[in-house]
């Protein structure tokens, strides 16, 4: 079953305990919820994204909507949790291991993960150290978590006018940066 044919009946299996309709979400998601908090919060992304997919496990049996509003919320919780893990300050006993460190299986080309791996590091890295953190987190969001002008402006509470006109800046801004060290015109 692909991604995009017929979310609503893999929504319904996962929230049934489908083992396999839970792994698939979680494989089309991971990449994206794990680029956005490897940005927001290097130091404790990977007990962040436990701690997002568990809170996904807990209330997808409760969940209602789309594909859209999936994505929105698995963000919104993403959210809440960054923000938690910052206000509380707590520092974490355990030490990240890089993904590159890790032995992954399956079908795809190891050379090709660690590459794609790779340039999305430090595409996103320049976008966080390029932009403030409002622009930042808004070109996050709408790329990496591929969400609406719309669903971005509910999490962070603002107009999606205003998050349209701070994404065009930020994407400004970053061209402006592209083009001063020469990597385009």
């Amino acid at each position: 079953m692909g991604w995009h044919d017929d979310f609503d009946a893999l929504l319904a299996a996962a929230q049934h305990g489908d083992e396999q309709a839970v792994a698939h979400l979680y494989r089309e998601l991971h990449p994206r919820l794990s680029r956005y908090l490897h940005a927001r919060e290097p130091r404790a992304a990977e007990d962040l994204e436990s701690e997002v997919w568990l809170a996904v496990a807990r209330g997808i049996g409760s969940f209602s909507g789309g594909e859209e509003a999936f994505r929105a919320w698995l963000f919104s919780i993403a959210r809440r949790r960054l923000a938690d893990f910052r206000r509380t300050g707590a520092r974490r006993a355990t030490f990240p291991v890089p993904n590159e460190e890790l032995e992954r299986s399956g079908g795809e080309d190891p050379e090709s993960i660690v590459l794609e791996d790779f340039s999305a590091s430090a595409a996103t890295a320049f976008v966080v150290a390029t932009l403030t953190p409002d622009q930042a987190e808004i070109v996050l969001l709408r790329v990496i978590g591929g969400l609406s002008v719309e669903e971005v402006a509910d999490l962070l509470g603002k107009r999606p006018g205003t998050i349209r006109v701070m994404q065009h800046r930020a994407l400004k801004r970053l061209h402006a940066e592209l083009v001063k060290s020469g990597v385009t015109r």
